[in-house]
């Protein structure tokens, strides 16, 4: 990670917000996936928004309070909600004319007594020269598995999520979506005081994936030919092992440890202080061990270092720790 753009900013939420617009995405652009947002689109909108996103940094009560409004835990929800927050203040800055978002596709049938349900589009917007986008998010993080094969090798931390199987499910079935007669009903319902005599809204299918891959921290795997068609090669990796092996992501115990909570996975790490929850690797096995003891939950946990340049602790490296027995989480007989 390019921790020096983001140490331009105090606030870890705004640091977040700008993770989310600018950091690599998962998925290479124009490759196997070609409706795959380009990172240029995303560092332009950052251009447009840099002046507002240095003075939220200032003033970031606007955010927080927004952010505490969503009461939700899980981490694609607070993705999209910095993404709404992002497509409502290019709004303001006219940069674009409008947009939806979460908007509910179902089929009507005249024998049910109640309609089915088809999906949902995350995003619908329509920019100043009236032009419609169709826009999907995911944020996902997954750990390479060297002894499984195929779609199985990329294993999210939960034990139950695939990265193939999320790319084809977003840009084969989720971005198809709006094109269907039931979409177009929807929309053009929606957009209907913006359309003269439309019959069908020709959206462009945009999807856009952030997130990281971890690799083993034995280093004895990297990712196959089929993986690096797809993945981009600007892609934020990190490390992943177990309780008993995941020191070896620093065999020089330099450097101090922080275990994140869930939502600040998506914060780059910056700290002005050697503050109280800043470990050295000896202090982070003990916390490590009082972890899994109560829960076989995965920890993402990130090293940073002092900078004397900028005089700040800032993040160098992020490791994933998974239980021992992951992903099957059965005890050996």
């Amino acid at each position: 990670m390019n921790i020096t753009e983001y140490s331009f900013y105090k606030t870890p939420q705004v640091r977040a917000l700008v993770w989310s617009l600018i950091s690599p995405g998962l998925v290479k652009y124009a490759a196997v996936y070609p409706a795959c947002v380009e990172q240029q689109w995303c560092l332009d909108l950052y251009e447009k928004l840099k002046p507002f996103l240095q003075d939220l940094d200032q003033h970031p009560d606007p955010l927080i309070q927004y952010l505490e409004a969503q009461k939700s835990w899980r981490l694609g929800i607070r993705f999209e909600a910095y993404w709404t927050f992002i497509f409502e203040q290019l709004k303001k800055q006219s940069e674009l004319k409008r947009y939806e978002s979460h908007i509910q596709i179902q089929r009507k049938d005249k024998h049910k007594t109640y309609n089915e349900t088809l999906g949902e589009i995350d995003f619908i917007y329509q920019d100043m020269q009236q032009q419609f986008t169709h826009l999907e998010i995911a944020v996902k993080f997954y750990c390479l598995k060297p002894d499984e094969f195929g779609f199985e090798r990329l294993l999210g931390p939960n034990g139950h999520d695939w990265l193939e199987r999320k790319l084809e499910h977003l840009f084969n079935k989720q971005l198809p979506l709006s094109n269907t007669v039931e979409a177009q009903e929807k929309l053009i319902d929606l957009f209907s005081a913006d359309l003269t005599d439309e019959k069908h809204i020709n959206c462009h299918p945009l999807g856009l994936v952030k997130g990281m891959i971890f690799l083993p921290v034995t280093g004895e795997e990297e990712l196959n030919e089929k993986e690096l068609s797809y993945i981009n090669p600007q892609l934020l990796n990190g490390k992943w092992g177990t309780i008993d092996n995941w020191y070896l992501s620093d065999p020089g115990e330099t450097g101090r440890w922080v275990m994140l909570e869930k939502l600040d996975w998506l914060v780059p790490q910056i700290f002005e202080s050697l503050e109280d929850h800043l470990y050295t690797a000896k202090e982070m096995t003990y916390k490590l061990d009082v972890h899994f003891n109560h829960t076989k939950r995965s920890v993402l946990i990130v090293q940073v270092d002092f900078d004397e340049t900028q005089q700040l602790w800032l993040e160098q490296q992020r490791v994933m720790v998974v239980d021992k027995h992951w992903p099957t989480f059965l005890q050996p007989a």
